[in-house]
């Protein structure tokens, strides 16, 4: 007998508390299971229904989903009387393939739920990465749907001449390439396509040279030394640059978004907005310094002025916006700052964090020490990052030989 079972995926959705619906097949004590697209918290799931009525009223969409999921244990019926019409073999991973099969087989339906189920989970910035990819590839393609069987290498060879026709620079169309590998890697994980039909098994992508602009300790003391007017916004910049200098190269978002409660007995101890992984070091007498020039009277507003504390900003895609658009302006006055050191490099925000790691690498050998300050999640990220400081490694060398 054919059991048909609604269950929780073992592990929450990244950086949520809800749990991935998973629709169980049971034949001859054989399981199969297939991830369904909605998620919710434990406690609004009922693993014993009656009725299958899976979900509890305590989630909003309750109704909704309950309908979903009898669907999808009908279809899985479906799926199963029609293999026994073909006379095919029955077991619980037959009918999860058949399922899967039955498909749709457009890789710009397909993409679009990824996209959606990205805005859903309030991943953001790549929400905006894979919409902008679909954007690129309907204006290339000027069709409204496209099969995976179409992204074959010479598709894939074509469209990056295309991007590069449009100015795009190479690590754009690197970016761009890996966003599509990336959907066709989940489709394979979700049956749509056969691994042997992966284009990237033979198509090989080009990479562009990774330049990391990072000053030296003379221009960072340049920058520090400005007299810059106190309390106006070119002042509060430089403050912010130099704060995320001395916090190991602290990321523009999370020290915009830092407030008074994360400093705690001289510590700094956050949640990184972009890996959501707690983060905690030893504040510096130079950051704290800085610190010194602000109220520290509220431990719930914001230390540096960029935001209102009166605002929520806790709407992901209103925060991402709001945050992109004070880090523009930050880089505008970066630029002035940098002009008026005397340096001539084309500084960011990106920039403190650069030079930090690449001032400590010359500073230290234990690189592992070093992944860990800069809050990275594997030593080999740490490793590729600093593989693109390399190059003055390569001159000394040459220097050494051949002076």
């Amino acid at each position: 007998m054919i059991s048909y079972k609604i269950e929780l995926n073992s592990n929450p959705v990244k950086g949520t508390k809800d749990y991935k619906l998973m629709l169980r097949i049971t034949y001859m004590k054989e399981h199969a299971r297939i991830t369904l697209d909605y998620a919710v918290k434990k406690n609004q799931f009922n693993p014993k229904p009656s009725q299958n009525q899976y979900i509890r009223q305590n989630n909003l969409k309750y109704a909704l989903i309950n309908n979903y999921l009898d669907n999808k244990i009908e279809e899985a019926k479906e799926a199963a009387r029609q293999l026994q019409k073909e006379n095919k073999l029955i077991s619980a991973r037959s009918i999860r393939q058949r399922l899967l099969t039955s498909k749709s087989e457009s890789f710009y339906e397909f993409s679009e739920q990824v996209v959606q189920q990205l805005k859903k989970n309030n991943r953001i910035g790549n929400y905006k990465k894979y919409k902008s990819l679909i954007e690129k590839m309907k204006e290339y393609t000027k069709q409204e749907d496209l099969t995976f069987q179409e992204i074959d290498v010479k598709f894939l060879n074509n469209f990056q001449a295309h991007l590069a026709s449009k100015g795009n620079a190479q690590s754009t169309i690197t970016g761009n390439l890996r966003t599509i590998r990336a959907l066709i890697y989940r489709a394979i994980n979700e049956g749509l396509i056969e691994q042997g039909k992966n284009p990237f098994f033979s198509f090989k992508m080009k990479f562009g040279k990774v330049d990391r602009v990072r000053l030296n300790e003379q221009e960072i003391l340049a920058i520090e030394n400005l007299d810059l007017p106190y309390g106006q916004l070119i002042w509060h910049v430089r403050n912010v640059f130099m704060f995320s200098y001395y916090t190991a190269g602290m990321r523009i978002s999370d020290v915009l978004m830092l407030k008074w409660h994360n400093i705690q007995n001289g510590r700094l101890i956050y949640r990184m907005h972009k890996t959501e992984k707690l983060h905690s070091l030893k504040l510096t007498e130079k950051a704290k310094s800085i610190l010194s020039f602000y109220d520290q009277k509220n431990p719930d507003h914001y230390i540096f002025p960029f935001f209102n504390p009166e605002v929520d900003y806790s709407e992901a895609y209103f925060q991402y916006n709001q945050l992109s658009a004070k880090t523009a302006i930050i880089n505008k006055y970066l630029k002035l700052i940098a002009k008026k050191a005397d340096i001539n490099k084309k500084i960011s925000t990106h920039t403190a964090r650069h030079s930090f790691a690449d001032i400590a690498r010359k500073k230290t050998n234990n690189i592992y020490n070093l992944s860990k300050t800069l809050g990275h999640s594997d030593l080999k990220i740490t490793e590729a990052y600093l593989a693109s400081f390399d190059e003055e490694a390569v001159d000394s060398t040459i220097d050494d030989v051949f002076k």
